[in-house]
């Protein structure tokens, strides 16, 4: 039997059910959620709660919460909100962000045992493991300890077997030396996600990540920003969805938000600005579900497929 390593424990990929595969239960900076909570809203926990209750009454079973220790990660709270909701929730180890100061030299090895570690034995000083790996690299290119953390993902992966997600920024065709950094420690690319793909609207170049092998990860739905920042509009990612379901890509296509449910960065933005975010996202992690899986059909899909697409895509993903 093949299972998926979530906070409550090993979950057959059969128990899976749908999947939302790349969202933020609780998102900070390192350290925060787990020195200085209050932070957040007064009221956080319940809302995490709300948010994954809302996601089990519609359907949604497993959430992967793409959220490493450099992101804020406390997975007591995962595990007690998975616990109140029975909603399984997978942990995340890697790195997104730059190198932590005060570290010293370090060498890629070093970070594959800290990463390895936390699916083995657990993070953050308990029993409770992460089931998936990620690495990042943004407008940056490839520096570096981009790279590092690249090789570092990468040899993890090979000692654990857990799957891998990429935080990519595919206007500048990040994804071409990520997965470049995987293969040269050895990684099959079936074992990897490749996310943000709607940040772009370049067939051709998507179409080559498809070739690699690896996993499209359909997130940023919708695009959430704060004022003066710009992306390409979510209508627009909804028709570039169509067109890349139309070139036969569906078959490796993960759905997910890229959502949070707390978060520092927002809780604490004058009222006038959260009140934008929620204008943006209005049904939160139900949005896919409600508004651009109908859209989608309206176009022309199978609105059954869609929604087994969030149920037979992951689990393959995993097993794979």
């Amino acid at each position: 039997m093949k299972t998926v390593q979530t906070v409550e424990g090993p979950v057959s990929t059969d128990a899976l059910g749908s999947v939302l595969m790349h969202e933020h239960i609780c998102t900070s900076s390192m350290g925060v959620a787990t020195h200085y909570p209050q932070l957040y809203a007064e009221d956080y926990e319940a809302r995490i709660v709300r948010d994954l209750e809302e996601m089990r009454d519609n359907g949604i079973s497993t959430v992967v919460d793409a959220t490493p220790v450099c992101l804020g990660r406390d997975v007591r709270v995962l595990k007690r909100t998975s616990e109140q909701t029975g909603v399984n929730i997978v942990a995340t180890t890697g790195w997104w962000g730059c190198e932590p100061p005060y570290v010293g030299p370090t060498t890629d090895e070093q970070w594959a045992r800290c990463f390895a570690d936390d699916i083995i034995k657990g993070c953050d000083g308990t029993d409770i493991k992460a089931g998936i790996l990620k690495a990042a690299m943004d407008r940056e290119g490839p520096t570096e300890w981009k790279v590092k953390v690249h090789h570092a993902v990468g040899l993890a992966q090979r000692e654990t077997g857990a799957k891998i997600m990429l935080h990519t920024y595919c206007p500048t065709e990040s994804p071409r030396f990520q997965l470049a950094a995987l293969r040269e420690v050895g990684v099959d690319m079936n074992s990897v996600s490749v996310g943000h793909i709607p940040e772009t609207t370049d067939l051709d170049f998507v179409k080559w990540i498809y070739d690699q092998g690896v996993w499209l990860g359909m997130d940023r739905l919708p695009i959430v920003l704060l004022p003066g920042s710009y992306a390409v509009a979510t209508q627009t990612r909804i028709k570039f969805i169509k067109t890349l379901l139309d070139a036969g890509m569906g078959d490796r296509m993960l759905f997910s938000h890229d959502f949070m449910s707390v978060s520092t960065l927002y809780d604490n933005q004058p009222e006038e600005v959260q009140e934008e975010v929620r204008k943006q996202c209005p049904e939160r992690f139900l949005f896919l579900k409600n508004h651009i899986f109908p859209q989608l059909a309206e176009m022309g899909v199978d609105p059954d497929l869609l929604w087994r697409m969030t149920i037979e895509n992951p689990k393959r993903f995993f097993e794979a």
